[in-house]
């Protein structure tokens, strides 16, 4: 009688294991599946993109002059410059130096998660008579303002077009080149561009 009531918990307990197991099995199987999968599993980005430092072809150290910004023609007597680095893009809005520190996103894409510069005031440059005013200030900070929303980048020819979040062209820069033709952008901007509508 004792060995039926041990062979009968042995079944129960077998039946309920043989139950339990498909659970097991899905759950081992679900996590399997939405592991991270390692590093050199990672998809190559595709030729010509340039996600800031995280592949494609390499933008660290490379400088750029600002051309426009949503289509507004940058005056060339305004100078807005960056320089790409490791976590951070740097140069001068016009009239105060900036810091715009970036992260990674995907395996494409970048977000700006700081912007830290002067708090100089900027001049009013008056290029000559009867040409309109500049408003440095204002083009600092509708040039700071949109490349905090970037969310990509592509290098065409010796320009470097940025994108926004939503993927609509933001900022366009022209490469820089040493000695005397460093403050001087190497191609100008698209024909479609609109001018400057900023006046005093």
């Amino acid at each position: 009688m004792k060995t039926n009531s041990t062979q009968s918990c042995f079944s129960v307990q077998l039946c309920r294991t043989l139950l339990l197991l498909p659970l097991l099995l899905s759950s081992v199987a679900v996590c399997a599946e939405t592991a991270t999968p390692p590093e050199s599993a990672v998809t190559p980005l595709p030729t010509g993109a340039c996600p800031l430092n995280s592949g494609g072809p390499s933008l660290l150290d490379t400088e750029w002059r600002l051309l426009s910004v949503y289509g507004n023609k940058v005056p060339s007597e305004l100078v807005i410059s960056m320089k790409v680095g490791e976590l951070a893009l740097t140069g001068s809005g016009g009239c105060n130096e900036y810091e715009a520190d970036f992260k990674r996103v995907g395996h494409t894409g970048f977000m700006i998660t700081e912007v830290d510069k002067g708090r100089a005031g900027c001049p009013i440059l008056r290029p000559g008579a009867g040409q309109q005013t500049i408003n440095v200030g204002d083009w600092e900070g509708a040039y700071l303002r949109t490349l905090q929303r970037a969310g990509s980048v592509e290098t065409i020819g010796n320009t470097l077009h940025f994108y926004n979040r939503s993927g609509e062209p933001s900022v366009v820069f022209g490469k820089k080149f040493g000695g005397t033709d460093a403050d001087s952008p190497a191609v100008e901007p698209p024909a479609e561009e609109k001018p400057a509508t900023t006046t005093n």
